[in-house]
């Protein structure tokens, strides 16, 4: 994509949610203000509905930390989500307190018969609390006010217009897209926060991972030989981005090169976004998995795993394997990965020798985060699998 192309892309974004924010705070005016109240009693919700109208795989991901902690906190309450990213259901069907997924439509064919045909399922059921989980969203705002709901909690901003009985003031500076949920059901439950206990979690079951495991195996090695034991060799990588997220095939072969002198047991293994995608480089291993939880499954095998700022990479952070995020333009900040043993690499900033340097240290200090993983045969959230 050429530079004018990228400039044109991130001007028309910008508009848009410049936009949305000038229409919401002119809607706010002429609603006028409201007095919502600050907290929920927990002994009256036993239904929920949270409403993330967005058909990006990475903004569903974001929600995992909020549905662990409305399970810790009201266990015995069915969640329901009302999704657009096309495969909500398949990525998060095994996760404990779900009921069930309300399916929008993101883009296709019929678009309107089938907006209203969700519109009807959600609006079948009167909720005793509907959550807006994020601050500045227009069809989550919207979603919520059709919604049938007791009490409706969302965050309270200057665009605000939707009809919350409960806020809770957004939180001062930065605050990472998946943390924010979690802060907002703390506050207006009035529960310990902790942001840096919160991670990503697709709660993947043991024949997932096993299955994983298996298909990487495969990949790695040669006809004839033994089974190879991707846990120890194996460094998965998505080199596909989208827009000015990008980085050349250039940028990869200079990266790999000097990687692989500095670790040459290192087997790079390649997760290619479709079947047909040119790979970086022929002579790696490289897989294509349709399903977001086989592909997470076999990125939880590889010891270690780089990507841009993409879905794979948002898989990768929600399973136990060290994740490399590079970064170009987007805030790291917001969208990087949450796990303590995860790395953010500023592209922009550095060349693909340095970056190849800092993950080599990862590389090695992840030895034994491997072998306790590998012996251990679990998944950092395998408690989900325990209902």
């Amino acid at each position: 994509m050429s530079r004018v192309s990228l400039f044109v892309r991130g001007a028309s974004k910008s508009l848009r949610r410049n936009s949305r924010l000038l229409f919401g705070q002119g809607l706010a005016r002429i609603v006028g203000p409201r007095t919502p109240s600050a907290q929920l009693a927990r002994d009256q919700i036993a239904t929920v509905l949270v409403v993330r109208i967005n058909g990006r795989m990475g903004n569903t991901l974001f929600l995992t930390p909020l549905l662990e902690r409305l399970h810790e906190l009201l266990p015995n309450a069915s969640i329901d989500l009302a999704l657009s990213f096309p495969k909500a259901g398949e990525l998060l069907h095994n996760y404990p307190g779900l009921r069930r997924i309300i399916q929008f439509p993101h883009k296709g064919p019929g678009l309107v018969p089938r907006y209203f045909k969700a519109l009807r399922e959600m609006r079948a059921e009167r909720y005793d609390l509907v959550i807006d989980p994020v601050p500045e969203s227009t069809s989550g705002r919207v979603a919520l006010s059709l919604s049938r709901a007791r009490y409706r909690l969302g965050f309270a901003t200057g665009s605000q217009w939707a009809p919350l009985t409960h806020t809770v003031p957004q939180a001062v500076g930065f605050m990472h897209q998946a943390v924010q949920p979690v802060f907002l059901l703390s506050r207006a439950l009035d529960a310990p926060f902790d942001a840096r206990s919160l991670q990503l979690s697709l709660a993947l079951t043991a024949d997932e991972i096993q299955s994983g495991r298996a298909a990487v195996a495969r990949a790695m090695t040669p006809e004839g030989r033994p089974p190879a034991v991707p846990g120890m060799t194996a460094f998965g990588f998505f080199a596909h981005g989208t827009g000015d997220k990008t980085l050349e095939r250039a940028w990869w072969l200079a990266f790999w090169k000097c990687f692989l002198e500095l670790q040459p047991e290192a087997v790079p293994v390649e997760f290619l976004p479709a079947p047909h995608s040119a790979p970086i480089d022929d002579r790696f291993p490289s897989l294509h998995f349709p399903s977001p939880r086989n592909l997470t499954a076999a990125i939880a095998a590889t010891r270690l795993f780089v990507s841009a700022d993409t879905g794979p990479m948002h898989l990768a952070s929600s399973t136990a394997t060290p994740t490399v995020a590079l970064f170009k333009t987007t805030n790291p900040a917001l969208y990087g990965p949450l796990k303590s043993t995860d790395l953010v690499i500023n592209v922009g900033e550095c060349t693909p020798q340095v970056a190849a340097q800092q993950c080599q240290r990862l590389w090695q200090e992840s030895e034994r985060l491997v072998e306790i993983r590998d012996h251990a045969d679990f998944d950092t959230r395998a408690r989900h699998n325990v209902r």
